[in-house]
């Protein structure tokens, strides 16, 4: 019984992040403004997959990020699977190292995220430059990442006290086969 129970949330888990996902893609298809904007609207996506990922890892399995990301790529007419698959390999790193954040205080997993967003950043630029594929200026993409730095905060805020996502627990850790 007790186990279908944490499977029962575990997917519950899965759900809210694909609808939360889900939403945040189709609000990025929404045309807001017609005019330019000063500051670039932040990557919500990528930090809800960060929060989520460094929160609760069982809730952001490889396929569901491949699917949300490959869509989000496709809908916003990114090179197909690029910023998929850096992003991929950015999450299972984090998630990796998800056990030194437990215990530790908010503003170190803020610095580690916006680590591993800028080198996810640098990997992009570095494959389309290779490819020679056209890109924005590095002005812009830099304003872009500090948004998405910026709007870290009130994502975990949201997800811990709206979505109810919270760090795992070391008896979870054990429970899920995570590292203490």
């Amino acid at each position: 019984m007790m186990g279908d129970s944490s499977a029962a949330r575990i997917w519950l888990g899965r759900l809210i992040f694909a609808a939360c996902g889900g939403a945040l893609i189709f609000i990025n298809l929404i045309p807001l403004r017609f005019s330019p904007q000063l500051v670039p609207r932040p990557d919500l996506l990528l930090a809800l997959t960060f929060a989520f990922a460094l929160r609760r890892p069982e809730f952001v399995p490889i396929w569901l990020l491949a699917g949300g990301f490959l869509m989000a790529d496709i809908l916003m007419l990114r090179p197909l699977g690029l910023w998929t698959a850096i992003v991929i390999l950015a999450v299972e790193f984090s998630r990796m190292q998800e056990y030194r954040f437990r215990e530790l205080v908010f503003p170190f997993e803020w610095t580690f995220v916006a680590a591993v967003m800028f080198l996810a950043l640098l990997a992009n630029r570095m494959v389309l430059a290779l490819s020679m594929v056209p890109q924005p200026g590095f002005g812009s993409v830099m304003l872009h990442y500090l948004a998405t730095v910026l709007a870290y905060p009130l994502v975990v805020f949201v997800c811990y006290y709206i979505l109810r996502v919270q760090k795992i627990t070391p008896d979870q850790a054990i429970r899920f086969g995570y590292r203490l």
